[in-house]
């Protein structure tokens, strides 16, 4: 009986665990999925690329969805990179007018087609990415640095998003 009552105990905690993907509805028959190009209405030049690249390394890194080619994914990711913006952190020391720590975002919004159930499961969604940096000397130079960081960060929200349903 004290035997039970160990092996009960030991194993009680693993009860909410589950093997295999752990998708909702979104995901649901869906194994392979198409990130076409992300389309980018922010200012930043090229953006599109950083951040296409930075989602399809994400799912690959994942490991739930599998990407490939439009004609034979299950599901197709489109996203939209609405805006990008800078909040100030921190001042200067010696400086209280001028910035010396900023958090750039990446607003995008994304749409996943369930090709399998034929319809949109995800739907117009707002994701954000971002990422801080100090500006040092150069402003412009340091936010171009952050950016693909900050993309990143919208990768991981976005795929998590996607095969986890949050």
């Amino acid at each position: 009986m004290a035997a039970m009552a160990l092996l009960g105990w030991l194993f009680g905690g693993c009860a909410g665990y589950r093997l295999g993907n752990i998708g909702g509805e979104a995901v649901q028959g869906v194994r392979s999925i198409y990130v076409p190009m992300v389309k980018n209405e922010s200012y930043a030049p090229d953006l599109q690329v950083v951040v296409t690249n930075a989602i399809q390394r994400r799912f690959d890194t994942d490991g739930t969805l599998r990407t490939t080619d439009s004609d034979h994914a299950d599901a197709e990711l489109e996203v939209v990179v609405r805006r990008i913006y800078r909040e100030a952190l921190r001042p200067e020391v010696l400086d209280p007018l001028a910035t010396a720590q900023y958090r750039v975002h990446i607003e995008a919004q994304a749409t996943l087609i369930n090709r399998r159930l034929g319809r949109k499961t995800l739907d117009h969604v707002n994701v954000d990415g971002a990422t801080t940096y100090f500006t040092q000397k150069d402003m412009v130079e340091a936010e171009r640095q952050a950016l693909p960081l900050a993309a990143e960060d919208l990768a991981k929200n976005l795929v998590s998003l996607v095969v986890e349903g949050w």
